[in-house]
C-alpha cells in the first residue's frame, strides 16, 4: 500500500514538474534577441555590434549548438557568457562557446569550490575558467553594458543581469505566470526559498522597469 501511494505521489510530483515549466521555443523575441530552448530551460542570445552575448548556456553543448544553427548564428560569435548561475541546466552547454569569457557572480563561487553543496552530497561545477563579478559590476560589451545585480534565493549567488535596463535575465529567480504576472521560483528548487522571495520583493521596479524579461524555464516577458 506504501509503495503504490509513494508511486501515485511521484506521478503528481512529475506532472507539476511537466506542467510548470514552460520554456519558449527556439526562435526571435526581437531584434537582436533571441531565445534558445535547451531541454526544459532557456538561455537567452543577443546580438552586440558584430558579436554576441550569451544569458546562461543550457543544458549541454549538443543542444546549444543545435539551437544557434536553427537561428543561424555561429557559437564561435559568441564572446561573453553571464551565467545567472552554476546549475547543470544553465551551466552545461558552455563548451559551445569556445571564445566566450565565462562570467559568474563572486558569491556564486562557493557553489563550485566546494564550499557549498547544491542539495545533500550534489556540487556544482563548470567546465573552464570563468571570471567573478562583484556586485553593481558592469561589463561592457561592444557598447552595451551588461550589470550584474545580486538576487539570492535560488543558489547564494544568483544573480540578475541588466542590459540598459531594457533586458533583464533573471535565470531562476522568478517565473512568468499564465496571465503574464512573476512570483517566484518553484519552492522545491530553492536553496532558500524566504530568500527568494525577499530577492523577487526588492527587485520588483528593475523588473517592472524591464521591457523583456528572460527567465530560465517560463520564457520571456515583454511589456
Amino acid at each position: 500500500m506504501m509503495s503504490y501511494i509513494l508511486l501515485v505521489l511521484f506521478i503528481l510530483l512529475m506532472i507539476r514538474f511537466i506542467t510548470w515549466f514552460r520554456p519558449a521555443p527556439t526562435g526571435k523575441i526581437a531584434d537582436g534577441l533571441y531565445a534558445v530552448r535547451s531541454g526544459f530551460a532557456n538561455f537567452y542570445i543577443m546580438s552586440v555590434s558584430d558579436r554576441a552575448v550569451a544569458f546562461d548556456a543550457g543544458m549541454n553543448a549538443a543542444m546549444a549548438k543545435r539551437g544557434m544553427k536553427k537561428l543561424g548564428l555561429r557559437p564561435e560569435s559568441v564572446t561573453h557568457v553571464f551565467l545567472t548561475h552554476t546549475d547543470y541546466d544553465h551551466s552545461g552547454g558552455l563548451r559551445a562557446f569556445p571564445n566566450a569569457k565565462v562570467y559568474i557572480s563572486k558569491e556564486e563561487e562557493q557553489m563550485i569550490d566546494g564550499r557549498t553543496a547544491r542539495r545533500g552530497a550534489l556540487r556544482n561545477s563548470l567546465a573552464g575558467p570563468y571570471q567573478t563579478v562583484a556586485e553593481g559590476e558592469t561589463v561592457d560589451v561592444g557598447g552595451a553594458e551588461v550589470t550584474l545585480i545580486p538576487a539570492p534565493g535560488h543558489t547564494p549567488g544568483s544573480s540578475v543581469y541588466s542590459v540598459g535596463g531594457r533586458v533583464l535575465a533573471t535565470g531562476d529567480l522568478l517565473r512568468v505566470k499564465r496571465d503574464g504576472g512573476v512570483a517566484p521560483f518553484m519552492r522545491l528548487m530553492n536553496k532558500d526559498h524566504r530568500q527568494d522571495k525577499r530577492s523577487v520583493a526588492s527587485l520588483r521596479g528593475v523588473i517592472d522597469g524591464a521591457e523583456y524579461v528572460l527567465t530560465g524555464h517560463t520564457g520571456a516577458r515583454a511589456k
